[in-house]
């Protein structure tokens, strides 16, 4: 006799879409409620022929939140139900695949293709280096959220064509992790207002112009020992107010526009003990905070490196016990 409310809230309780979809033998009055939840979460293990039969029946007006998490989910797993969340989601989707150390290298599993997500306001795929095709048509007119992590993009879209304000046109906060397949990155938006960019060893060229991005973060980015050219980026973000470069920076490669928003800056860390090239990368991190003179923070990280006891005489100025 308890109302449809009070039901979907017991049903919410449980954070299982498999185990919720049960509820329904427990009598005719629940052989529905479980399908007019507003969030579906499928734990480890669960059947992928149950996640797309779920959605199938899955009878919500709005879907807000999709939670998927698997253990090496191969891209034609993830195809069976990555559709027809596209159709029906209003809300977060969260798919996380995990998988052995020793698996094979990526993007030897297939590519999975992935669809227009036009209603989602939040997508965070984390794929463990699953090969991923971006669509090549279609605008995330409601998505403001995006986070990429261990993945390898292939052509023939970009994603520097998906994440610009054409078809991001609501974008504020992109993340972009450990992703391969990324040499050249450029992203033209206006909405956006936080960019982060992690590990992207291979990243070559980046080109950022965005009116109203207000935090940038630059971590561990070209730093692909193949690659011996030098970074190329120019940032064009007038109304930056963090930044966080913790990266090579030469002012030849590395153009910064206006900032006059500036407040706080983050540089490489400095190493207090080193040879020639440490003292290049020194030199290069206090060239940056000396290029934003106006700033009110300035957060400098020191790196000790393990010092062996000969080594430490001799910063000690005892040299004559070395000989």
């Amino acid at each position: 006799a308890l109302p449809d409310d009070v039901l979907l809230h017991i049903l919410l309780k449980l954070r299982d879409g498999p185990v919720a979809a049960r509820t329904s033998v427990l009598a005719r009055r629940w052989r529905r409620v479980w399908a007019l939840l507003p969030e579906l979460h499928f734990p480890v293990g669960t059947d992928p022929d149950r996640i797309r039969a779920a959605l199938t029946a899955h009878d919500a007006l709005a879907l807000h939140h999709l939670f998927v998490a698997g253990i090496e989910v191969t891209p034609e797993i993830a195809a069976a139900w990555l559709p027809l969340a596209a159709r029906g989601l209003s809300g977060v989707l969260h798919f996380k695949n995990t998988g052995a150390m020793n698996e094979a290298p990526a993007g030897e599993r297939g590519t999975l293709k992935l669809p227009c997500f036009e209603k989602a306001t939040k997508v965070v795929l984390d794929l463990h280096s699953i090969g991923l095709t971006l669509p090549p048509s279609g605008v995330f007119t409601r998505l403001t959220d995006l986070e990429l992590v261990r993945i390898q993009l292939h052509g023939p879209c970009s994603l520097s064509d998906v994440v610009s304000s054409s078809r991001c046109p609501s974008l504020r906060r992109l993340s972009v992790c450990s992703v391969r397949g990324l040499d050249n990155f450029t992203i033209q938006s206006e909405s956006l207002v936080q960019l982060e960019l992690r590990n992207l060893h291979t990243l070559q060229q980046l080109n950022i112009v965005a009116l109203s991005l207000q935090k940038l973060k630059v971590f561990l980015c070209f730093t692909d020992p193949l690659n011996q050219a030098q970074p190329v980026a120019n940032i064009s973000a007038p109304q930056l107010v963090t930044l966080d470069w913790r990266g090579a920076y030469d002012p030849s490669s590395v153009l910064f526009g206006e900032m006059p928003n500036l407040q706080q800056l983050t540089t490489n860390p400095l190493c207090v003990y080193g040879g020639d090239t440490v003292s290049a990368r020194n030199h290069h991190s206090l060239m940056l905070s000396q290029h934003f003179h106006h700033i009110s923070k300035l957060i400098l990280i020191l790196f000790y490196l393990p010092v062996c006891p000969w080594q430490r005489t001799i910063l000690d100025g005892r040299d004559d016990k070395v000989a």
